[in-house]
Parts: C-alpha cells; structure tokens; sequence
C-alpha cells in the first residue's frame, strides 16, 4: 500500500530477518484479491424496454430500504436521448430488488444525473425525506433548454415523489447552462459543526461549450426544498485541470472532501482525479481543486466516496474509501481503495478490495451500518461495461487491516487508551505479519507514533515519527517463529509478549 503521511518517520530495519524472510517495505504493496466479491444484477440491458441503464446511485432509506436509482436509456446506451430517471428497492431485510419504478419520466428527453440524499425524520415529516437532484435536458426536434437542474422530494421512502422543480435560478443561472451535471451519485447530510443538518451535493457546469468545467458544492438549509450554489473553482485551464462528476463526504474534522473526475487527463497521464476542500459547509473552497495523485491510475470516469469509520463517531480508526476502476488505459477491474488519513494518501491501484474484475464504470457507495457497506456499480464483461448494474456488500473486514491493506486480517490489538491502538495482522496468502498503531482521539494532529514487530530471533524493526493518523504498516515473514510487537502514542505504550507463532 503506497502511502504518503503528513509526517515521514525513521524506519528502523535493522539486519536480522533474512532467516525468516526479508521485511517488506514501507510502502510496500500489499497483494490483490484474487476473486471477485460476491454481486447481483439490479438492472441488465436489454431488458424493460430499454436499451441499457448507466449512471448508478444509491441511498438508503429511513426506513432501512435501499433505493437504487439509475438512467434508463431506452433507443441506445448514448449520453443523450430518450432517458428516463428510474429506481429499483431492496427492501429492508430482503435479498430481492423490487420491479422498476420510473422516477421522471423522458417524454423523448433526458432525464438522468440522479443525486439522492436521505434527510432525517422530523416531527412533522416521521418518515423524513428522500431528495432527489437531478437533470433534464433537451433532445432534438425541440429547442435547446441546455441541461436544467431539478430537485423532486418524497416523504414516504421513495413510493411517491414530487414533480421536480426547476433549480435554474436557484443556483444563480440566468439560463440553464450548455453543460450541467449534479453528482452523480449520493449528495449529503452534514453531521457536525456549524452547518449540522445542511444537505450538500457536488456539481460541475459549463456556461459556454469553450470554457473550462467549474467545479462547486450546492447545498440546501431547509431539508432540500429550496438550493444555492456556495464554493465554486473555475479552472483557468482546462488542458490541466477540468474538474467533474463530483462526490463529497464529510471528515471527522467537519470539512468537505471532494472528490472529482479530472477530465483534462489522457490516458495513465496520473493526473486522472482532483480534490478540494470546504472548511465552512460548502460555502466556499478553502482549498481549490488540484490534482490527487495517490488515485493516479484511475482512469478518465467517475469515481465515489464514503466515510466507512471515524473515530469521532465510534470507530476505531478513521477509513475513508474510494470507488473507481484501476486500470489506467481502460474502465477495468473495480476497486475499494481506502484513506486512513482523510484522503491524504490512498491505497495504490493495485492494492484495495477487488469488487470486479472485468469492464467496470460509473458507481456509487452507500453505508450499511457500523463497518459495513455496499456499492452500486456498472460492471461487464470485456468490452461492455454497460452491460449491467450490479450490486455487491462488502465490511471492514473486506477491505483489510488498517494501513496493512487487503489479504491482511486482525489477530490481536492492544489498547492504548483513548490515544489509540496498536494491531497485529497475518496475511494467510504471503506469511507476513503486519503492525500499525492507529491514533483515535489526536487524530489529525502531529504526535509522537510508533508500531513495531520483533521475529523471533531477529532484531526489531520499528516505524516511528510525528505522525497524525498513524505509525506502519510494518511488515515481516515468520513463518514457523514467534512474534512480539507493540507501539505507543506519546506517553501511551502497549508492548505485547512473545506470541503469535506460525
């Protein structure tokens, strides 16, 4: 797993493990799955009188339903056409989606970009709400409408909706713009701070077919009914840096992280995805987009974002993950790559939880509960990834140990108190042990760390620096020996016996 950390550390590798096995190095790759996760088709081309369906995105609903809502493309799988907004629920408990539910309607236009969010109950909505962005645009022989954004609401989980309102003048347009896109996939509900209970979504827009994309959060203070456009980037070149198809999700530390399709890259250029940052509810970037190199292989698509865990809200360790292909040249091989410091390094592309190994494109992530998630995907064979959207689960077990990566599993932890912990992983596949202190309540802020691993016999070897988010992965073979290991965050030690004999 390739990792850049805010602080680098003094890694002590001593002489000693050649006997049981050379120690892997920092940022060493961890292997890649070798299967693909278990899925299902929600939509498959072909079928319902339509063509094909892309553009996936999901939520779950109030009442524990999961709403999967996609673009029904009905005389070919172009962009542009007759399109209809359609949706398909899994209700709670059940492992059978439900029959199509056409969401809005074509009318020979196109209907599509769906972003969805889930607002909470509230004394006069018991069923809270379900929003739903979205956009239409025109199709030949009418006149040109250029591409119009709209919301439609339901306040009973998704059964009846809202006939959807134009946004146009909202957002600050005189005129719907030649090009517009919301999302797609899900928008927010922010949980912390000064703009608690604000709802969020990303958006990118072209006034004119010549400029560059601007790249801008819109967000709702009144449960979705009424929206603004906040921070906005317009690109000064789009040869560099054109940002689009925008998913966001809150840090612990109450921020925005945005996570954009790059669309001024060429294929393996590895300046294929962009990120900023809003530090006031997404009223305005406090840092604009740039380009995000630990996601340098993801090829030119869309991409999603999901907060797994933070420690502010129970978790152990914070994860963010991200969604998207892994082939550079091509839309292949679906992977969830996870953050440990809020997207400030990433899991290589060859690292993280395999979802699909053949053709994959557009998705979306959804929380499922405490370390659990599913994702909403479009996945094929060579060639066609089109061919359905499918759907697939998968837990923080899934996606490995933290900062170890996939094929790694906890054996053992140790508590640090409420500064952290230090866990021990194996990985069955290579032999390797695997250790790395997470910090919980100074996450984020600079402090000493460290993680070690001792083999038997051997000397240790030990990752420590000021770091904010964590010490390792340190990793060594010691197949047929005992291991001690341990770590600290500042005066908080935790120094395991000898153990763990393989």
């Amino acid at each position: 797993m390739k990792l850049r950390r805010v602080a680098r550390g003094l890694l002590a590798a001593l002489a000693g493990l050649t006997a049981f096995g050379a120690a892997a190095a920092v940022a060493g790759v961890t292997p890649a799955a070798s299967a693909d996760a278990a899925s299902t088709v929600v939509y498959q081309a072909g079928t319902g009188g339509y063509s094909c369906f892309r553009i996936p995105a999901i939520v779950k609903a109030n009442n524990g339903d999961l709403l999967a809502f996609a673009e029904g493309r009905k005389n070919s799988c172009a962009d542009a056409g007759d399109i209809d907004l359609v949706m398909k629920r899994l209700p709670k408990g059940s492992s059978t989606w439900g029959p199509l539910q056409i969401v809005i309607q074509g009318f020979g236009d196109t209907k599509g970009n769906p972003t969805p969010v889930v607002v909470p109950p509230s004394a006069d909505e018991p069923d809270g709400r379900v929003v739903l962005l979205s956009v239409m645009q025109c199709i030949s022989p009418h006149a040109s409408c250029g591409r119009t954004p709209r919301v439609s609401i339901s306040k009973d989980n998704g059964t009846t909706w809202t006939a959807p309102q134009v946004l146009t003048t909202q957002l600050g347009f005189a005129a719907p713009p030649g090009w517009l896109a919301t999302g797609p996939s899900h928008a927010s509900v922010l949980t912390r701070g000064a703009h608690k209970g604000r709802l969020v979504a990303g958006m990118s827009y072209q006034i004119n077919g010549s400029a560059a994309d601007t790249g801008s959060i819109i967000y709702s203070d009144d449960r979705g009914s009424t929206w603004h456009r906040g921070a906005t980037d317009a690109s000064t070149n789009n040869s560099t840096l054109n940002p689009q198809e925008i998913s966001l999700t809150e840090l612990p530390d109450g921020k925005i992280y945005a996570s954009a399709r790059n669309n001024a890259g060429t294929m393996c250029s590895t300046v294929e995805r962009a990120y900023a940052i809003s530090s006031d509810g997404g009223q305005t970037f406090s840092q604009k987009f740039t380009v995000e190199p630990g996601l340098a292989k993801t090829p030119d698509v869309q991409g999603s974002t999901l907060a797994l865990s933070a420690t502010d809200t129970g978790g152990a360790y914070t994860r963010l993950i991200f969604a998207g292909p892994s082939v550079c040249d091509h839309r292949h091989a679906l992977r969830i790559r996870s953050s440990f410091d809020d997207g400030g390094s990433w899991q290589g592309d060859t690292d993280g939880f395999l979802v699909w190994s053949q053709d994959a494109a557009y998705s979306d992530l959804v929380s499922l509960g405490t370390g659990s998630a599913g994702v909403l995907f479009e996945g094929g064979p060579q060639g066609n990834s089109s061919a359905a959207i499918r759907w697939a689960k998968f837990t923080d077990e899934d996606l490995g140990a933290p900062a170890c990566g996939t094929g790694y599993g906890i054996i053992d932890q140790g508590s640090l108190g409420t500064a952290g912990t230090v866990y021990v992983s194996y990985n069955a596949a290579t032999g390797k042990n695997c250790v790395s202190t997470m910090k919980n309540s100074g996450a984020g802020t600079p402090s000493q760390t460290t993680a070690y691993l001792q083999v038997e016999g051997g000397t240790k070897q030990t990752d420590s620096g000021s770091f904010s988010w964590f010490a390792g992965p340190v990793t060594a073979s010691a197949a047929g020996k005992c291991v001690t290991w341990g770590g600290s965050i500042g005066t908080a030690k935790f120094d395991a016996p000898l153990g763990h004999c393989g």
